[in-house]
């Protein structure tokens, strides 16, 4: 997908940016690959829109300042209470140049362990990949059939990679693992007393 924010050149800084979140638009700064800040502004629900679509790590078109700018979310502060976008922090790339960031984990199919009434594990949200910017995978995706019982872990090399995109975690890393439900625990606990209680029901009657 790709991800296109409308911008404007932001004159109002300092204390004075109140002014700029009063007229319904959300204080940024861009910066980074040597080139001066560059104060811009923007409409709250357009960052809204690229936040809920996946686009807190991916490649962001800047249009509307001289010349489009390619970048990449470094920092988002919100609100404390009402959680509205306060300022956004996004850093210049440059297409051919290699950076690092962090890409989400995302699951498809699903596990036979869990359908049992296995719990699942959720060892890593994101993992750190290097790549050109126009690379950027939207997410790694694990396959959580290959979770057939509780001993069975996804790791990092389990996940598939899209050329040209290195993934700097450590390899053997679990993503995904299994541990048992109370509900299971709770009814393998009362099968042991059960059974141990009948065995020595019947050494009672042996006796």
């Amino acid at each position: 997908m790709d991800y296109v924010l409308n911008v404007e050149p932001r004159t109002v800084t300092g204390r004075h940016v109140k002014r700029v979140r009063a007229a319904g638009f959300v204080p940024a700064v861009v910066y980074g690959q040597g080139e001066p800040a560059t104060p811009i502004q923007f409409r709250e629900i357009d960052m809204v829109r690229i936040l809920r679509s996946g686009g807190l790590s991916q490649l962001i078109e800047l249009k509307g300042l001289a010349k489009p700018m390619n970048v990449l979310v470094k920092e988002v502060q919100r609100h404390p209470i009402r959680r509205t976008i306060l300022h956004v922090d996004f850093y210049r790339v440059q297409m051919d140049v290699k950076i690092q960031t962090n890409v989400p984990v995302h699951t498809t199919g699903e596990s036979e362990a869990i359908k049992g009434g296995a719990v699942l594990i959720h060892h890593m949200d994101n993992i750190t990949v290097e790549c050109l910017p126009g690379n950027i995978p939207e997410a790694l995706v694990a396959d959580l059939s290959k979770l057939k019982t509780l001993d069975d872990v996804i790791t990092v090399a389990d996940l598939p990679v899209p050329e040209g995109v290195v993934v700097l975690a450590e390899p053997e890393a679990p993503v995904f693992s299994l541990t048992i439900s109370r509900k299971l625990a709770a009814e393998e606990a009362a099968g042991e007393v059960e059974a141990g209680e009948d065995e020595e029901a019947g050494e009672s009657e042996e006796a």
